[in-house]
């Protein structure tokens, strides 16, 4: 696979054939790591041991994305899936089942930066950028200081504190889901709910449509389409349900929408908090 983590097949070619070798090359991938999925399952092991969180719980986060991609007829996979399909489907890597990866697809996205001022002029709603924070902390999956914790407990209190919001103040959440697991730490890192609760928080489907906190409308990097760069389509699923461009995925009336990205093998996330033109 491509997408998350180290790169594309080709990328890892082209610094060997430079004579750079990759760290995680030297110290990792003797000891089996020889894939992203293998990282993300550490840690989606780890949070099993120490919290208990349960595969069924992880699966529903996959059937909650499923049920926003029903609705986008641009989703490459629109069919609805239930929990006993999702751990039936192969292991990708203990205990990630194939449903529970994202998608390797082609696409893109662009967004139009401008200033607040200028925005009033244009002819589409104007969406505001309230706040923003990014932190790092590894670069290989055996040098994350704690497998259970993202640098997203940095970025996600510093754009909410620019923002003047919190977590309760957020209509509408886009983040990045290169696995069930990978959502499931963002929730509990930016304060969605306590730090080991995130199976029991996303048990009841708060994520999915009519939910308490609309998550990944568009189908997500699991569902809608995961060019291995997905972060854009945050921004850009983001801007579309600010504006209420979104049809039978919209989020009625959503004002506040957070777009979480995570870097690497959880390695680097940055937050952004956007409002709507009733947020100025």
């Amino acid at each position: 696979r491509g997408g998350p983590g180290f790169g594309g097949g080709a990328q890892r070619a082209a610094a060997l054939a430079a004579g750079v070798v990759p760290p995680m090359v030297e110290w990792e991938l003797p000891f089996g790591m020889r894939t992203p999925m293998g990282a993300y399952a550490l840690a989606a092991s780890r949070h099993m041991a120490q919290y208990g969180t349960t595969s069924e719980q992880l699966a529903q986060i996959a059937v909650s994305t499923r049920r926003w991609a029903a609705r986008n007829p641009r989703a490459r996979l629109q069919e609805l899936i239930t929990i006993d399909e999702v751990l039936a489907s192969p292991y990708e890597a203990t205990p990630l089942h194939k449903l529970e990866c994202c998608l390797v697809t082609d696409g893109a996205g662009a967004v139009v930066l401008t200033s607040a001022e200028r925005a009033r002029d244009l002819a589409r709603p104007p969406v505001l950028v309230l706040g923003a924070g990014t932190s790092h902390t590894h670069s290989m999956i055996s040098q994350m200081p704690d497998l259970t914790v993202t640098a997203g407990t940095v970025s996600g209190p510093a754009a909410f504190a620019q923002a003047g919001i919190g977590p309760d103040d957020v209509d509408v959440l886009e983040t990045y889901d290169s696995f069930t697991i990978t959502v499931l730490l963002a929730l509990e890192d930016l304060g969605f709910c306590p730090k080991g609760d995130g199976g029991a928080f996303v048990a009841d489907d708060p994520l999915g449509p009519g939910g308490s906190l609309p998550a990944n409308t568009n189908g997500g990097g699991l569902a809608y389409t995961h060019p291995g760069m997905y972060g854009i389509f945050l921004l850009v699923e983001a801007v579309r349900q600010l504006r209420g461009e979104c049809g039978d995925r919209q989020v009625p009336g959503a004002e506040v929408a957070v777009a979480h990205g995570c870097g690497g093998v959880l390695s680097s996330t940055s937050t952004i908090v956007l409002g709507a033109e009733a947020t100025r």
